[in-house]
């Protein structure tokens, strides 16, 4: 009896070894997505009446490494790059009141908007906390830190059509850095996050991820814009585990 106790413990020991073996110890991710920003690019309008805002929705790509740290929870780094726009809308009353006067050759050296593209890089720490887990699903609630850094921008103007007051003409100056805007965005910036990561077994070792997340940062976007910056994005993906 002890002998046939003893084979039943060691089989149920073994089971228990060989699944933890099987669980996520190391992951390895790579997703990309939309980015939308929150009072990124915003300021009252100054002397000039520049008013800024946002361009077209932006992307984002990122791939990260986690650890495993306990049953419910690990540690994720990511690196991520991220592409957004922003617009400058000039003072449109200096157009009116030349083409009231007839003066097309102001008026077509007149620059109507300014449309700039920034590049960030960012680096995240992550933890991760699981909160559903089936045999295909897993669900996490991730909270994370982050540091964005500017790697690259460009703005290019758009200048006012003298025969179509509806359309603008490409201005061929593009600069890589517009000097009004250059001194309003941060080179670094510090923040926080919180992701939902939602992950589905498709094979042993791969899982699809879906990923929305909220980011709020330490400051504003615009030095002079008392709004606070936040971001939102909602990526999908792929998830490897060993």
């Amino acid at each position: 009896m002890k002998k046939l106790a003893f084979v039943i413990l060691l089989l149920i020991s073994t089971s228990a070894f060989v699944n933890a073996q099987n669980e996520e110890y190391i992951t390895l991710g790579i997703n990309g997505g939309m980015v939308n920003n929150i009072n990124g690019y915003r300021k009252l309008p100054n002397r000039n009446n520049v008013k800024f805002s946002n361009g077209i929705p932006g992307y984002n790509v990122g791939v990260d490494f986690g650890i495993r740290t306990s049953e419910r929870t690990r540690f994720r780094f990511e690196v991520r790059h991220s592409e957004f726009h922003y617009k400058a809308t000039w003072d449109n009353s200096k157009l009116e009141a030349l083409a009231a006067k007839g003066d097309t050759t102001a008026l077509k050296n007149h620059i109507y908007k300014t449309k700039v593209k920034i590049w960030d890089l960012a680096f995240n720490l992550r933890f991760d906390y699981r909160i559903y887990d089936s045999e295909k699903w897993k669900i996490f609630v991730s909270p994370g830190f982050l540091w964005e850094m500017n790697i690259d921008s460009e703005s290019k103007n758009y200048i006012y059509d003298v025969y179509d007051k509806y359309s603008y003409n490409y201005d061929n100056r593009s600069f890589k850095r517009y000097d009004y805007v250059d001194f309003e965005y941060p080179y670094h910036i510090l923040g926080n996050s919180v992701q939902l990561l939602c992950k589905y077994k498709i094979a042993k070792h791969i899982a699809i991820t879906l990923t929305p997340e909220y980011y709020i940062y330490y400051r504003p976007f615009v030095k002079r814009n008392h709004n606070v910056y936040q971001r939102f994005n909602v990526n999908a993906g792929l998830e490897f585990n060993f």
